[in-house]
C-alpha cells in the first residue's frame, strides 16, 4: 500500500472556503517529491476554528484508492 506523507497548512479562510463550497480539492507534496492531490472532505476531523496545521500521512490501496489520512504530529 502506497503511503504519502506531507505538511499541510490552510488558514481559516481557506477552510471556510471549503465549507462554502467553493474549494473542493488540496494539491500537497510529499515528502518522496511527488504531487497528491486529494478531496479536503478527508481534513475535515482535523479542522479547527483557526484552520488547519499538521503533518499527515496518506494511505492509498494497491490500486489507489483512498484508505486512511492519519494526522501525526
Amino acid at each position: 500500500m502506497p503511503q504519502y506523507r506531507f505538511p499541510l497548512l490552510l488558514d481559516k479562510a481557506q477552510c471556510l472556503a471549503f465549507y462554502q463550497g467553493r474549494i473542493t480539492d488540496v494539491v500537497v507534496y510529499a515528502s518522496n517529491g511527488q504531487t497528491v492531490q486529494l478531496p479536503l472532505r478527508h481534513f475535515r476531523p482535523y479542522m479547527q476554528h483557526e484552520g488547519l496545521q499538521g503533518y499527515f500521512v496518506l494511505t492509498l490501496s494497491d490500486d489507489g484508492k483512498f484508505e486512511q489520512l492519519q494526522k501525526i504530529n
